[in-house]
């Protein structure tokens, strides 16, 4: 009975006088939430790694996983109610989870590949005008980033962004 003198339940993780009860049952959805978040992300880093668009190569440290962690989140409620639904136990999540990671890997090397390709045409037209001709003489100059193919990439995230939108390529990359 609880203070009312009604017999009930209380919520989870909370006894009928108030008093909060630090039991498994009561962190059960959250670890569940956090489980699906998990797999969400397995998905998204090799993609956001591989793709110019997410600017992995700017981004260091914590803000790399906060963008990583909140993408993760959009399609968390679905993955939490088929993981519910499932049942899945310990070895089909790690399966799950290595399955998610090739597929994101496969999804950034095809997502990237035309920005691959226009960085690629920009390296050409730079070596034929000769940008590069001290880097293949002292290979120890630098790197191998040429400022025509760097151009080219960046014209194509530009293209990207204000034509189809973030939104169409995180749609793509969860469907």
């Amino acid at each position: 009975m609880d203070r009312r003198g009604v017999a009930g339940t209380a919520a989870p993780g909370i006894r009928n006088d108030g008093q909060h009860l630090m039991t498994a049952q009561a962190f059960g959805p959250y670890f569940d939430l956090l489980l699906s978040i998990a797999l969400g992300m397995a998905r998204i880093y090799p993609v956001a790694y591989l793709v110019p668009v997410f600017c992995f190569q700017h981004l260091r440290g914590l803000p790399r996983h906060a963008v990583v962690f909140a993408l993760g989140m959009l399609p968390a409620p679905g993955i939490r109610q088929a993981l519910i639904d499932a049942q899945v136990n310990w070895l089909s999540l790690a399966g799950l989870m290595f399955k998610e990671l090739v597929l994101g890997f496969l999804l950034g090397v095809l997502l990237a590949m035309p920005f691959w390709l226009y960085e690629s045409v920009g390296a050409l037209l730079d070596n034929q005008r000769g940008a590069l001709i001290g880097g293949q003489l002292n290979p120890a100059l630098g790197g191998d980033t040429t400022p025509l193919g760097l151009l080219f990439k960046e014209m194509t995230i530009l293209l990207l962004v204000t034509t189809l939108g973030i939104g169409t390529l995180t749609q793509l990359i969860w469907d």
